[in-house]
């Protein structure tokens, strides 16, 4: 069975998430209300997963989450599904604490459904997919929306599906500029400035979390940006067909 704390600060939709969430007899529901009380509870039961939906007036979401990341176990296990605004930028110091990250108006299918893959997997990102790869790139602090990040989506699950394309940027940005009808010398700079935002980001957390894909790189570049990024999958592939 798994242990599940469900914390938002208003009460009866903290009620409404549990009830909902109880229909799989699997679960150990418990609901908080408060910031405080959240990382109280989360130390006396160490729950499985927390889902958080609020913004709580006490504490906010992120200090609680980088609060709750004071040990390594800690900032590895990744078990947070968050429920937020959807202007919020997530900047927090240990973002792989991160499971599942949902928009408002918060919908108690996503999170029932994010928590039963929780359940079934114990890593998240064991295949490059859409859901996947957004996610992670929330991570990084890559920008979804830029045209960058597109490619470098696209550019990992076809490296994910031919490995030896990891061998050839040439080949690799052929395919990208042939599936996106743009020319093959706009790809880089596209890529290049879809990673500002996440080299910025990784001055401030230093190999922290999932930036530790790259602490043997003075910079995050396309080329090694796609190579980590498939290799993490590829293992994590490997982990969960054992």
């Amino acid at each position: 069975m798994l242990k599940v704390l469900v914390a938002d600060e208003d009460v009866e939709e903290c009620l409404d998430c549990c009830q909902f969430l109880s229909s799989n007899k699997n679960l150990d529901l418990i609901g908080v209300n408060t910031g405080i009380t959240t990382l109280k509870k989360y130390r006396d039961i160490t729950p499985n997963i927390l889902v958080i939906n609020s913004n709580f007036k006490d504490l906010n979401y992120i200090d609680i989450i980088n609060e709750l990341s004071n040990t390594s176990h800690e900032r590895q296990n990744s078990n947070i599904i968050l429920t937020v605004e959807n202007n919020s930028k997530i900047e927090l110091e240990y973002a792989a604490k991160l499971y599942k990250l949902f928009y408002f108006p918060i919908d108690y299918k996503k999170i029932k459904e994010g928590i039963e893959q929780y359940s079934l997997d114990k890593y998240i990102f064991y295949e490059p997919n859409e859901e996947n790869l957004t996610a992670l790139f929330y991570k990084l602090n890559l920008y979804n929306d830029f045209l960058g990040a597109d490619y470098f989506k696209f550019a990992i699950k076809e490296c994910y599906k031919n490995k030896n394309l990891l061998r050839s940027l040439k080949d690799l940005y052929n395919i990208i500029s042939e599936e996106f009808n743009v020319s093959y010398n706009s790809i880089r700079p596209a890529m290049r400035y879809a990673l500002i935002s996440v080299n910025n980001y990784r001055k401030l957390n230093w190999n922290k979390g999932i930036f530790k894909l790259f602490e043997n790189e003075d910079e995050i570049t396309p080329k090694n940006f796609i190579r980590n990024i498939t290799i993490h999958y590829l293992k994590h592939n490997r982990v969960e067909n054992k």
